[in-house]
């Protein structure tokens, strides 16, 4: 079993001061697009994450054994306080529950680690993964009650797809679930379980126990899965937005669209959020299916929207990995923009400049309402009046 090692700082990450508005702090605001509290020095970040305690979390997807597969920062310095490193090979995003940060690596170990001291709770093996290609640790264990589901999937015909159950307390294996096809997107976890959606156009919906409640067939491949506890949301590359009966898997409403989505639609408590690969960000009403608005934008959607606050953050272009036969993204404008709740279009910031420090944008997220920027060779956190005050 690969060790696992436990460093206090990490000499390479260059801590910088939170801005205020106005003013760049330690960071010259003339150097990067948007204004910016803090960027560090973590390679080919993965994610980043907070826990209900309010520790801000990221891993590393790069496949050294120096990136770190979890490590905590203060969310006001970007300075990291421990990290965790296991035997080399690609990681995935990180998942959170209970207090904890779960992570896998092509090293074939899965790993559950105390957000709050970097301490390691366990680590187990997870196998055969170490040869697959690098989609298979693409999408983030899940937390689902006392347990913790793994996405084990790739692109490639070159490792079994899979959904795993193991105990949040010790690791043990719970359930083993065979996918007949690889997955499309996240999976999404709601009270009656795990909704996964695949290349083949087929979703499925897994009990606590791992077994399949239901398939349905909906002919094309899916995106990941926005859900509320009844009701599951799926962009289709049929170039519609589905809302599926969680208890049942029945579509209960279409909504249009012009192309397939990539992303995770954003789930409100009377609205669902979703952005295409047609250039176009969409509001629905839950209820009635109608669209509501829909706002024209530069490149096709490859992370969000999400929100922050009563605003939204989308991110056009920047890397995105397809699956199944939806065809390529068009990576360049990357551009970040920012919607009031009503579809009133507030900022847009162009990030495509390969001279940026740290290199090109690579995504967008969101961590206790700030904003994250991943790229090629640093995290950063987007200062906060630049989405509030914008």
């Amino acid at each position: 079993m690969p060790s696992m090692t436990r460093r206090a700082a990490l000499g390479a990450v260059t801590g910088f001061a939170g801005s205020v508005a106005g003013c760049a702090g330690l960071l010259e605001e003339e150097s990067f697009p948007i204004q910016r509290s803090w960027q560090t020095g973590v390679r080919a970040p993965s994610s980043v994450a907070m826990t209900a305690g309010g520790q801000l979390l990221t891993g590393s997807h790069s496949p050294f054994r120096d990136r770190p597969i979890v490590a905590g920062l203060d969310d006001q310095t970007g300075e990291i306080s421990w990290d965790v490193t296991i035997a080399k090979g690609e990681k995935s995003p990180l998942g959170v529950g209970d207090g904890r940060a779960y992570a896998i690596s092509k090293a074939e170990t899965m790993v559950a680690v105390d957000a709050a001291t970097g301490e390691s709770v366990w680590q187990r093996p997870l196998e055969p993964i170490d040869a697959a290609d690098p989609g298979v640790v693409e999408f983030a264990p899940l937390p689902l009650g006392d347990r913790i589901v793994v996405p084990i999937s790739g692109t490639e015909d070159d490792v079994p797809d899979r959904l795993v159950g193991v105990d949040r307390a010790d690791a043990e294996t719970l359930f083993t679930h065979p996918l007949p096809a690889s997955l499309s997107g996240a999976p999404g976890v709601t009270s009656g379980g795990v909704v996964a959606p695949l290349v083949n156009g087929r979703v499925r919906l897994l009990d606590r126990a791992g077994e399949a409640e239901w398939t349905r067939d909906i002919g094309t491949p899916l995106s990941a899965v926005g859900a509320t506890d009844g009701t599951a949301y799926l962009g289709a590359a049929t170039e519609e937005l589905l809302a599926l009966e969680i208890a049942t898997g029945t579509v209960t409403w279409r909504g249009s669209l012009a192309n397939t989505v990539f992303t995770r639609p954003l789930v409100t408590d009377d609205r669902v959020y979703v952005g295409g690969a047609d250039y176009t960000l969409r509001a629905f009403d839950a209820a009635s299916s109608q669209q509501v608005w829909r706002d024209d934008l530069g490149n096709a959607v490859t992370h969000g929207p999400m929100q922050v606050g009563d605003r939204l953050v989308t991110l056009v272009g920047g890397t995105h990995r397809i699956r199944g036969s939806s065809g390529t993204v068009p990576f360049s404008p990357t551009v970040l923009y920012v919607h009031e709740q009503d579809g009133t279009r507030v900022r847009e910031v162009r990030l495509d400049d390969k001279s940026l420090e740290a290199g090109s944008v690579e995504w967008a997220q969101t961590a206790g309402e700030t904003v994250y920027l991943g790229q090629t060779f640093g995290l950063t956190r987007v200062a906060p009046e630049a989405i509030t005050d914008a």
